[in-house]
């Protein structure tokens, strides 16, 4: 019987400082061939300071029992030595391929760099060796992509090609930092499958993620971190099945996975504030029952010959909420454009409360356009930077007639209390809150004319998973002490389960299949939908 491999990386009571705070603090961990070890935590965890410490990349102080990687002690190199472990015997594979691959140089040449740095292959060598790479990475037509820039693929493609970069010079290690964040479903599940290829061939595989369902289908072990520390570690069933430390039970319990509709994720919820109790919408309270409080019919847009939607139809009923999910570029986006009345569609029609939205002329829907709010995924974005919380919301209550949070201190301070941000925040701006309380702000902002209609264009996909349980959360108590009816658009098919009453699938600009949420999920009737489902990662 052969005796264990010896581990490609030993860190032993590794800390990394930037000056007097403490990002990681006394972690320690062995990584071995053929084995994924998942650090899994919150932003500012020290998850990926962790990792970068294992490239020479930290940028803060590091020290250290033991720091070896691949057999060399990094505590001992110089930046010329990291040179030559970077990319040959460790790499990295990014989470965000577009900012990552240079958009003005065709990916081929971006993933040929590390053969001219680390080898002395010809031209045409470098050349057979990316087309070989990408082949081996399932890249589609390898020979054209090698030739296109990274604008010109779709999400799926680029992060192929990260993945092709990160192992072209076939290195010992291979670090994955969040690198299916923001992926549709089916696409995740590809590149957890290039991963699990990896292990399998006899590489090591760190793994660094917030998503505890992903983790679960890979990791051999977990390493749970918080505020800098490995606070839980062991092997991944028994992590995830009995977990012993409060924050790694408090992980899984946000997962909204197989949790049923309405049911709160957070730990502890938070009452809504007594000042801002429940307040059916206007426009909902004189509202007949039976008329939808949206209304699309053969909703149709091209550009040039794409075909971004074509012939979508839906009925959103009042204080309910309809989920659309696909993959990207399947058309959610453009449909919540044409329903927010921001694009013009080629044909069809939209109707808010029983009265016509789209098309007509922007002076004729104003006043219905207070009836309809949208929060989107980057809500830093949608805010203007001069303003302070307090005026944007001042902003949204006047409908654009004031920006003085002063004279409705006591209005601003309701919707903070709504979304259960402390009133003080309205002297601040948004750029000093957190992602979470940003998200939060684009909440009240949005509630302020007391729509009947929320748009929700990907509104937690770049919040970690106890941030999302909670915005979830908030959104499930606004919506029935309000009435407020959602459209909820999401690549994330547990958030969808979890949030919605009645699910559209989009696929290629058109609905494949719409039903209750129960029967998508328990029963799905179309190929494409039984597709997206059985590539989804569950914990539950």
């Amino acid at each position: 019987m052969s005796s264990p491999a010896a581990p490609q990386i030993i860190v032993s009571e590794l800390s990394v400082r930037f000056g007097p705070a403490t990002a990681v603090d006394n972690v320690s961990f062995t990584l071995s061939p053929g084995r994924c070890l998942a650090l899994v935590g919150e932003s500012g965890s020290g998850k990926s300071v962790t990792a970068r410490s294992l490239l020479g990349l930290s940028g803060g102080q590091v020290s250290a029992k033991t720091l070896e990687i691949c057999g060399r002690d990094a505590l001992e190199l110089g930046e010329r030595d990291w040179q030559g472990i970077r990319g040959s015997q460790v790499a990295m594979i990014l989470q965000d391929a577009l900012m990552a691959l240079d958009p003005l140089r065709p990916v081929g040449r971006e993933i040929s760099d590390a053969l001219k740095e680390h080898t002395s292959l010809s031209r045409s060598e470098r050349t057979a060796a990316v087309i070989n790479i990408l082949e081996r990475v399932h890249m589609p037509q390898a020979q054209l992509r090698a030739t296109q820039r990274s604008t010109e693929l779709s999400g799926g493609m680029r992060q192929r090609a990260l993945i092709a970069q990160a192992l072209i010079i076939d290195p010992q290690v291979v670090i994955a930092d969040e690198a299916t964040t923001a992926l549709d479903s089916r696409l995740t599940a590809l590149v957890l499958d290039q991963l699990r290829e990896l292990k399998e061939q006899g590489r090591a595989v760190l793994m660094i993620s917030h998503d505890l369902a992903q983790v679960a289908h890979l990791a051999d072990e977990i390493a749970v971190m918080r505020r800098g520390k490995i606070v839980e570690q062991g092997p991944t069933a028994q992590v995830l099945e009995e977990p012993q430390h409060d924050y790694t039970r408090m992980l899984l319990r946000a997962v909204p996975s197989g949790v049923p509709r309405c049911t709160p994720l957070a730990a502890a919820t938070t009452p809504v504030s007594a000042n801002a109790g429940p307040h059916p919408t206007a426009s909902a309270a004189a509202a007949d029952d039976r008329i939808p409080a949206l209304r699309a019919e053969n909703l149709c847009k091209s550009f040039g010959n794409h075909q971004a939607v074509d012939s979508v139809s839906f009925d959103l009923p009042r204080g309910t909420t309809l989920g659309i999910v696909g993959e990207s570029g399947s058309g959610k986006t453009t449909t919540a454009r044409l329903v927010l009345g921001l694009t013009a569609p080629d044909s069809g029609r939209v109707q808010l409360m029983g009265q016509d939205f789209t098309p007509r002329k922007e002076s004729q829907r104003r006043e219905l356009r207070r009836h309809m709010g949208a929060i989107y995924q980057n809500p830093l974005g949608s805010f203007d930077p001069r303003y302070t919380a307090g005026q944007l919301l001042a902003d949204a209550l006047s409908q654009g007639k004031s920006k003085r949070a002063a004279g409705y201190r006591d209005e601003v301070a309701q919707l903070l209390g709504q979304v259960e941000l402390d009133p003080a925040l309205a002297a601040r701006n948004p750029r000093e809150l957190s992602g979470g309380q940003r998200q939060r702000l684009a909440i009240a902002r949005a509630l302020a004319p007391k729509p009947a209609v929320l748009v929700l264009d990907e509104p937690v996909s770049a919040l970690d998973v106890s941030i999302q349980a909670t915005v979830l959360d908030l959104l499930d108590r606004i919506q029935q002490d309000t009435g407020t009816s959602y459209l909820f658009i999401s690549h994330d098919l547990s958030v969808i389960e979890h949030m919605s009453d009645q699910v559209a699938v989009m696929s290629q600009g058109r609905i494949v299949e719409q039903d209750a949420t129960a029967q998508i999920f328990g029963d799905p009737q179309h190929e494409y939908t039984r597709s997206l489902l059985s590539a989804m990662p569950r914990l539950r």
